[in-house]
């Protein structure tokens, strides 16, 4: 497994996707988990980056979350433009963050809440993509991730009250088309799934979008 091990402020990762080249993933959404553990007293920088390596190595993943973001920083894992393992389904075309820290009895705080807004709002901005893009690792599995406390509705409320990325009338409107795509393919790929897996197969594809929409 090829992980990056390196740590970022949040300006210099405003500062690094916006020349990044995010193909051939092409993401769509954003899911959002959170470590339960380490927690952020156990969080020992890189030498923790390695030891998820190892454990997910250890589960057979060929890859791992995207980002870990902890109250110094935001660290960089599984490249963004290769398909992450952190949630079922919900590893196509996605970026998996995973926020240090268990929330299933608060919210994120300080500046680790700073610096997750700042993530998302990041590459909302980057990759086009509106509210709908904003999902949690227990949309795709029995799972109290990313903690009780965080639901879709709560960090959209709170990026309600961060700067946002304000787009023409022509492209917000083109952005609330292609949400409507994405949901559809989203839909898709879980019920094929579903499927296969009833049947004792593995999918052989995932549906994608193949052109520009028009």
């Amino acid at each position: 497994m090829n992980i990056i091990n390196k740590k970022l402020s949040l300006e210099e990762f405003k500062a690094y996707i916006s020349s990044f080249n995010f193909s051939p993933l092409n993401p769509n959404k954003i899911v959002v988990h959170h470590s339960a553990s380490p927690t952020q007293a156990e969080w020992k920088g890189s030498a923790t980056m390695l030891s998820m390596k190892s454990f997910y190595e250890g589960k057979g993943w060929p890859s791992g979350p995207h980002l870990y973001i902890e109250e110094n920083g935001i660290w960089l894992f599984t490249p963004m433009n290769v398909t992450g393992t952190h949630a079922k389904a919900g590893n196509t075309m996605s970026i998996g963050i995973e926020v240090i820290g268990n929330y299933t009895s608060q919210v994120w705080q300080g500046k680790t809440k700073e610096n997750v807004l700042g993530v998302i709002h990041s590459l909302m901005d980057r990759l086009k993509l509106s509210d709908f893009s904003i999902r949690i690792h227990r949309e795709y599995s029995q799972t109290q991730c990313p903690g009780n406390m965080i639901t879709r509705e709560w960090i959209i409320n709170e990026l309600n009250k961060y700067i946002k990325p304000q787009f023409p009338k022509e492209e917000e409107e083109l952005r609330i088309k292609m949400d409507i795509v994405n949901k559809a393919l989203d839909d898709a790929n879980q019920s094929r799934i579903k499927l296969f897996k009833a049947k004792g197969k593995t999918p052989d594809k995932k549906y994608t979008i193949k052109d520009e929409p028009i």
